[in-house]
């Protein structure tokens, strides 16, 4: 039986995929370069740009200069403590230690139009927009796009009695600064 190149090409990348969470589980990974190497030296060959998308399909992230999985429990608990203002072209949110970086790439690929860019350190993420207008635009987005999410089971009818309401989403303080 003959595998269609299309479907040996998508088994390969889950196969490297699957290899490389190995490799940073068990390894401290500084580079791409360095994780094209451990590939190599278990039978999987990949160019540095490959290696490049399967980290960002993977949604790795570096702590203390390493790649490593984002945790699990990010995505449970909400990650914002609170989000200022600071003049007309700066957003500042505090987040729970060791959340900052992981909570900006999550800004980041959400794509928000009016955010220029992030800046994240331990526990705080500068984000800078283009003007006040855009400033309050962006904090409604960010808040929402991090927002703690219900978790989903599978598929079903609401029980009888449901008043088939979404459940409530946790509160973030805002302060503006004046």
């Amino acid at each position: 039986m003959q595998i269609a190149p299309w479907r040996q090409k998508h088994m390969t990348k889950r196969v490297r995929q699957q290899k490389i969470l190995e490799i940073i589980s068990s390894r401290r990974i500084e580079s791409q370069q360095e994780l094209a190497q451990e590939l190599l030296k278990r039978g999987i060959g990949a160019t540095q740009s490959s290696v490049s998308r399967d980290i960002v399909d993977l949604g790795l992230v570096k702590v203390d200069g390493f790649y490593s999985q984002p945790r699990e429990d990010i995505s449970i608990s909400p990650p914002l403590v609170e989000i200022e203002t600071a003049g007309d072209f700066l957003i500042v949110i505090k987040t729970e230690i060791g959340l900052a970086q992981p909570t900006a790439l999550t800004i980041d690929r959400t794509k928000i139009d009016e955010v220029i860019g992030t800046i994240a350190g331990d526990d705080t993420i500068f984000v800078a927009v283009r003007n006040q207008a855009a400033q309050r635009l962006a904090i409604n987005k960010i808040t929402k796009a991090l927002a703690p999410r219900p978790r989903t089971k599978p598929a079903s009818r609401p029980a009888a009695g449901s008043n088939g309401r979404k459940p409530r989403r946790g509160k973030v303080r805002y302060r503006s600064q004046q």
